[in-house]
This record gives structure tokens, C-alpha cells and sequence, in this order.
């Protein structure tokens, strides 16, 4: 088992934060990784990862087709969203379903 230390920066919101972290690849990884790198497609073990766990993001979200710039618009847009208080995370959620439930009668009628 080969060891590869990665340390990148990720900015989101314009909020940089630096993580740090040891990986343990198999010698088939560690060539996998490499041989993309050789190729010319990232520049760095950090992009290799990086790249890596975007596509993971992406298949492991129910029902999300966007690109990856489109994820991080999401995560984005909900870390910089406020905190509901309970009672205003619930009449949200009556609203929504109320609406619903509206949608599906006047569909029913037709």
C-alpha cells in the first residue's frame, strides 16, 4: 500500500478553508493516479481527488443531472443560506404541501 499526502484548497462562497489528509492507494491506484496526471488532464494528486470525489457527489445525489459548476452553486447557495426556526421550517413545509395537494386535486378534476 502506497501513502500520498494531499493538501488542497477548496473555496466556496469565496470562503477558503485548507484540509489536509493521508491517503492509503493500493499500487494500482497510486499508477491510476498517476498515469492521469502524466496525461496532462489535472496537475496535482489534490485535482486528481478533487475531480474524483465531484463525480461521486454527483451520482450519490437522488435525481441530480447538473454539471459540476451547478452542484457547487447548490452547496453553495445552501451554506450560505439562514437556519429555519422549527415553526418556520414547518409552515414551509405545509405551504409546499398544501400547493401540492392543490396541484393534484385540480389535475384530478380535469
Amino acid at each position: 500500500m502506497v501513502l500520498i499526502q494531499a493538501s488542497f484548497f477548496r473555496t466556496l462562497k469565496n470562503m477558503p478553508s485548507r484540509n489536509a489528509m493521508t491517503i492509503h492507494l493500493t499500487p494500482e491506484q497510486e499508477q491510476r493516479v498517476r498515469a492521469v496526471i502524466r496525461r496532462g488532464d489535472y496537475d496535482s494528486v489534490a485535482e486528481v481527488v478533487e475531480a474524483a470525489l465531484m463525480a461521486v457527489e454527483q451520482r450519490t445525489i437522488p435525481g441530480f443531472r447538473g454539471t459540476p459548476e451547478e452542484l457547487e452553486a447548490l452547496l453553495a447557495e445552501g451554506l450560505a443560506s439562514r437556519e429555519l426556526s422549527e415553526d418556520e421550517f414547518w409552515s414551509s413545509v405545509n405551504r409546499r404541501t398544501d400547493a401540492m395537494l392543490s396541484e393534484h386535486k385540480a389535475n384530478r378534476r380535469s
